[in-house]
Order: C-alpha cells, then sequence, then structure tokens
C-alpha cells in the first residue's frame, strides 16, 4: 500500500518537474513473466523513478546496502520493496548478507515479481554505458535458473536533456526482452558470460547520443499558459530559488542534484501550499483558503510547462557519488 500511494504521488509530482517525457517501445515489458528489468545509471535514484512510474508492475529495487544500516531506515526502504545488495568495501560480511539478499530477489521473481538492478552499479553522470559490475547480476540470473524460475531480462535505455536544469526532457525506451532460457548450456547452466555481454551491446545500441533535445510540438500546445505563467513566476520563483541554493550547496560535485532537488520539493512544496491556505482561510475565509490551495499548483504548473527546456551542451567533470 505504501509503495503504490508513494508510486501515485512521484508520478503526480513528476508532472511539475519533467514536462517532455518521451517514451517509446513501453509495451515490450511483460506483465506475466518474472523479469530483471536493467538499464543504464546515468543520474543516481532518479533513474529508477523514471522507470518506476512507467512500470506495467510493481517493482522491488535492489539498493545500495549501507542505507539500509538503521532500523527505521531498513523498515522504510523495505516498506517500499527496496532490497540491499552490497559492494565489496561496504561490508566485511558482504558475500552472506548478499546471498540472503538474492534469495530475496530470487523468492520474489517466483512470484512473478520484477527486481530492478542497475549493472553498471555506481551512477556517474555519464551519457555513454560503463563497466559492469557483473557479480550481483551474475549470482541473480545463475540462482533463478537454478530455482528453475523462467527468467526474462527486460532492458530500457533512459537519456535525458540535462542532469541540472529544470524542467527537463526524459526518454524512456523499451527494449524486447531476453530469454535467460536460451542461454542454457545444460541442466540448471546458464552462459551468464554471454548473455550479459549480448545485453550490453543491446543496451549499448539503444542509448540516446548524448543529452536529447526537447520536443518543440510540446511548446506550441503550451503556449496558452503565458500569462499564467508569469503569475506562477512572480508567486513562486523565491521559494524555488531558496531550494535550489540549498541543494547546490549540499550537492556541489556530486551526481545527486536532481534526485534530492526533485525529492525536496516533492514533499516541501505541498507543505508550502497547504500552509498559505490555510492563513488565508482563517485571514480571509474558508473559500479564499481553497482558492489559493487550488490556484498555486496550477501557477507553478504554468511556469514550469511554459519554460523552454534547457539541453546540457557538454558534459561535467568527473562527480562523486558520495554526498559530502
Amino acid at each position: 500500500m505504501l509503495y503504490l500511494l508513494l508510486r501515485n504521488f512521484v508520478r503526480f509530482g513528476l508532472k511539475w518537474y519533467v514536462t517532455d517525457w518521451q517514451l517509446k517501445n513501453l509495451e515490450f515489458a511483460d506483465l506475466k513473466q518474472p523479469a530483471l528489468i536493467v538499464s543504464n545509471h546515468p543520474n543516481s535514484f532518479f533513474d529508477a523513478l523514471v522507470i518506476a512510474v512507467h512500470a506495467p508492475a510493481d517493482i522491488r529495487f535492489l539498493t545500495r546496502g549501507d542505507i539500509f544500516d538503521k532500523p527505521w531506515a531498513n523498515w522504510l526502504l523495505r516498506s517500499v520493496f527496496m532490497i540491499p545488495i552490497y559492494r565489496k568495501n561496504q561490508d566485511e560480511e558482504i558475500n552472506i548478507k548478499n546471498a540472503f539478499s538474492i534469495d530475496e530477489c530470487v523468492k520474489e521473481l517466483t512470484k512473478g515479481n520484477k527486481i530492478l538492478i542497475f549493472p553498471e552499479g555506481i551512477s556517474r553522470n555519464k551519457l555513454t554505458l560503463q563497466p559492469f559490475m557483473h557479480t550481483g547480476m551474475r549470482m541473480l540470473i545463475e540462482r533463478s535458473i537454478q530455482m528453475d524460475v523462467p527468467l526474462q531480462i527486460q532492458p530500457y535505455a533512459i537519456g535525458y536533456s540535462s542532469f541540472d536544469h529544470i524542467p527537463k526532457a526524459v526518454s524512456l525506451e523499451g527494449m524486447s526482452a531476453v530469454d535467460c532460457t536460451n542461454y542454457l548450456e545444460g541442466p540448471n547452466q546458464v552462459n551468464t558470460t554471454q548473455l550479459i555481454s549480448d545485453l550490453r551491446d543491446k543496451l549499448e545500441f539503444n542509448l540516446p547520443e548524448g543529452f536529447i533535445a526537447e520536443n518543440h510540438i510540446n511548446r506550441t500546445k503550451n503556449e496558452w499558459m503565458r500569462l499564467p505563467a508569469k503569475a506562477g513566476y512572480y508567486t513562486h520563483n523565491w521559494f524555488y530559488q531558496i531550494v535550489k541554493k540549498q541543494v547546490k550547496k549540499k550537492t556541489e560535485g556530486t551526481i545527486f542534484y536532481d534526485s534530492l532537488m526533485f525529492a525536496v520539493l516533492l514533499f516541501t512544496y505541498p507543505v508550502l501550499v497547504f500552509v498559505i491556505a490555510l492563513i488565508f482561510a482563517n485571514l480571509v475565509g474558508f473559500w479564499t483558503g481553497v482558492l489559493f490551495f487550488v490556484l498555486l499548483p496550477f501557477l507553478a504548473y504554468c511556469w514550469v510547462n511554459h519554460q523552454p527546456i534547457k539541453t546540457a551542451e557538454t558534459q561535467e567533470e568527473e562527480r562523486s557519488n558520495q554526498l559530502q
């Protein structure tokens, strides 16, 4: 229930953040078969959100294990279907913990559920496909085959207009699934080396060439928003600039700007609107409060959707995947 509510909330909130969705071949996703969903990983946690809100089924997420350390975090993350996976330098008992996580994933797959994993392992704000960290994916594929799970691998390719500008264009392309049973070499034996190599070739072939450009048809459709967009700018830019300044400071030199910026806006803006509406309701009247509760998000929506999308021209230097 928490996952469903959060996914719908994120999907709704993205309307104020991504104004140009370029979706292609998403119908390739199979609702019936257990599947391992894989994708390139250019933009930190934002990549998982892009896939989750467009996937036709609930997804379980393999996530860096160090963020599960605190009991409250472990409970919350598992409530939204996240499963820890550990890198070599994260834990002394990495092999034991990862074995439990892989078994947990296989149990989900036997139920027909989907597991999302990023084979690159670490996000680097890179447009090209980075080297794969094979261990986790190899273990998951081999364990699934040993348990007679007819595993499919569903690839997606993600592209962005930039990693730093809002609003943005995002592309998501689905590809035909890879059937792991086609790589069997004997009873419960699968050629994971060839499978992963073919999968990588498929992803590389379908990746966007550089930052994607805005679909200008949307600009024409949104021309009616010109006047309310100006009102949206004058009523919201002060708040946006405060949030932007703080997030920039926190994420300087890292890959987390988009993810943290979206998260902060997603959870603080509704509070701001509620507080303003409550103030006007008490000072002027109930229906005035209701008017502001509806009007402010509408003006913000027009402001964001009327803005041109900036396409990054060059890729930034190497960025860290650790917050300061």
